[in-house]
């Protein structure tokens, strides 16, 4: 399953809240809760990419979990 690149827009959407998702990865949830505060606090580019990196990072590590497999889904709009 291809996760989309750090860069890709979907992720800043995420963490700018202009989309949400219900995610199913609790590791997802909880460094989402995170980074939307991390971003709060400094909503720079920088920051919002390194928040992105973080997300799509996590994701790949953990790509072949079924409750990640389900939230990447979500994000491809699979």
């Amino acid at each position: 399953m291809n996760v989309p690149l750090g860069t890709d827009k979907v992720w800043g959407d995420i963490l700018q809240r202009r989309v949400k998702y219900d995610f199913e990865f609790l590791a997802l949830n909880i460094m989402l809760g995170r980074l939307f505060l991390e971003i709060e606090r400094d909503p720079s580019p920088v920051t919002l990419q390194k928040c992105a990196n973080d997300m799509h990072n996590l994701l790949i590590r953990n790509a072949h979990l079924p409750s990640a497999k389900r939230d990447i889904q979500k994000i491809l709009g699979v």
